[in-house]
C-alpha cells in the first residue's frame, strides 16, 4: 500500500450510490407505467422486493466481503443443489422448468446462481495465483466448474442465464490473468457446445433461424422483435409520454419484464433511451475503477465479477430488445418486474459498495461529501435565520 492510500481515509463510493439510486428510481417509474395495463399488482409486489432488495444490499454492504471467500464453497454447493431440485421438480411454465415455491413464493435458482457463481469463481481464481497460467491447474478445472453451473442452467432450459454465466466467467479469468490463448479456445469450445446445444432445442433453433434469415430480410424478425422495434421507433426523440404508450396496450409481449425497455423507448424516447445507457455505462465505470483500486485480489475479482455480472445482463435485454442478437428472454436489471432478479441485482450492489469501503476516497466522493456538507450548512443556517433553532 502506497503513502497516498494510507492518507486517504476509506470511504463507500457515494457516485455508484447514487447511480444505483438513480436506476432504480427510473426502472420503478416505468415499471409502473408497464403494469398499468397488465396489473398494478404487479408494481405493488415489486416494491416490496425492492424494499427487500434494499435491506439485503445495506446488510451485504456492511457485511465483511473477506468473509464470502471462506464462504463461497458452501454457496455454491447450496446452488448447485437448488440448480438439481428445479429440474427435478420445479413449475413448468412456457416449455421451461426454471422456478419452484418455497412458502407461496417462486424462487429462481439460475438467477441467483449468477452471483454465486461470481463469489464462488472470484474466491477460486484469487486462490491460484501464478498456477492460474499453467492448463492443468488453470483452464482445466476452471472448465469444468463453470460447465457445470452453465450445464445444469441450460438444462432447464435458461440459455440466455447459461450465456451469461459463461461470459461472466470468462471475463473473470481474463481480469485475473488468464492466458489469452486458452481464453480464445475456451470461447471457441463453448460457443461451438452452446450453438450444438441451442439448434437441440425447438424454439431456440426457430430463434437462430429468423434472426440468420432477418439479416437478409428484416420482415422476418419475430413477432416480439418486431414489436420491440415499433416501440422504438415511436418514441422519436422525446417519446410518447410516460404512461401514454401504446404498443404496451396488447401488442408488446411482456412489457413489463423482457419487453419493459421498449416501452421506455416509446414513452421517454430517444432522450429516455440515452439516459438508460448512460446510467449503465456510468454504473460500469465505477464497478470497474473499484475492481481495479482494489488491492486485495478476491475484493478486485469480486468487485468485477458483480459489476460484470449486472452490466452484461443489461446489455443483453438491450441488444436482444434492438435485434442485434437473437431472441432471448432476459431482464433488464433495476427495471424488470422479478423478485430473484431484484434481489440479486441490489445484493450484487451491496457486494460491490462494501468493496469499495476498503479503498481509499476517490474525488468524487470527496466533491459528494463536500456538497453534503454544504448544503446541510445552508439549510442549518436558513433555520436559525427563520427562529426555527429558537424552538
Amino acid at each position: 500500500m502506497t503513502a497516498r492510500t494510507k492518507n486517504k481515509p476509506l470511504h463507500m463510493d457515494s457516485l455508484l450510490l447514487v447511480t444505483t439510486a438513480a436506476l432504480l428510481s427510473f426502472g420503478l417509474l416505468m415499471l409502473y407505467s408497464a403494469t398499468l395495463y397488465v396489473d398494478i399488482a404487479f408494481w405493488h409486489q415489486q416494491l416490496k422486493w425492492v424494499a427487500l432488495g434494499l435491506l439485503a444490499m445495506v446488510a451485504a454492504m456492511y457485511f465483511p466481503y473477506t468473509l464470502l471467500q471462506r464462504l463461497a464453497v458452501p454457496i455454491i454447493f447450496v446452488t448447485l443443489v437448488l440448480l438439481v431440485i428445479v429440474l427435478l421438480f420445479g413449475q413448468p411454465l412456457l416449455g421451461a422448468q426454471r422456478s419452484f415455491e418455497i412458502l407461496g413464493i417462486s424462487v429462481q435458482p439460475g438467477v441467483f446462481a449468477r452471483l454465486a457463481t461470481v463469489i464462488y469463481i472470484a474466491a477460486w481464481l484469487a486462490s491460484k495465483g501464478e498456477q492460474l497460467h499453467q492448463v492443468r491447474y488453470g483452464l482445466f478445472p476452471f472448465a469444468i466448474i463453470l460447465g457445470v453451473l452453465c450445464g445444469l442452467v441450460a438444462l432447464q432450459p435458461d440459455l440466455s442465464i447459461a450465456a451469461l454465466l459463461a461470459a461472466t466467467g470468462l471475463l473473470m479469468f481474463f481480469f485475473a490473468g488468464g492466458d489469452p490463448i486458452q481464453i480464445f479456445l475456451s470461447l471457441l469450445i463453448g460457443g461451438s457446445t452452446f450453438g450444438l446445444l441451442a439448434w437441440q432445442l425447438t424454439h431456440a433453433r426457430e430463434r437462430l433461424i429468423n434472426y440468420v434469415a432477418a439479416l437478409k430480410d428484416p420482415s422476418q424478425l419475430s413477432y416480439h422483435a418486431q414489436r420491440s422495434l415499433m416501440a422504438l421507433a415511436e418514441g422519436g426523440i422525446t417519446g410518447v409520454g410516460v404512461g401514454r404508450g401504446l404498443l404496451k396496450t396488447g401488442y408488446l409481449p411482456f412489457p413489463h419484464t423482457d419487453s419493459i425497455f421498449a416501452v421506455i423507448g416509446e414513452e421517454t424516447g430517444l432522450i429516455g433511451v440515452a439516459l438508460v445507457l448512460g446510467l449503465f455505462a456510468l454504473f460500469a465505470y465505477r464497478g470497474y475503477r473499484i475492481a481495479l483500486e482494489t488491492t486485495d485480489p478476491f475484493g478486485a475479482l469480486l468487485a468485477f465479477g458483480v459489476t460484470t455480472m449486472i452490466v452484461l445482463g443489461a446489455l443483453l435485454n438491450i441488444l436482444v430488445m434492438t435485434g442485434l442478437v437473437p431472441f432471448a428472454g432476459t431482464a433488464l436489471p433495476f427495471f424488470s418486474y422479478g423478485g430473484s432478479e431484484m434481489l440479486v441485482t441490489l445484493t450484487g450492489v451491496g457486494v460491490l459498495l462494501g468493496v469499495s469501503r476498503g479503498r481509499p476516497k476517490g474525488d468524487w466522493d470527496a466533491i459528494l461529501d463536500r456538497s453534503w456538507r454544504d448544503w446541510r450548512a445552508r439549510l442549518s443556517g436558513s433555520s436559525r435565520r427563520t427562529g426555527f433553532a429558537g424552538h
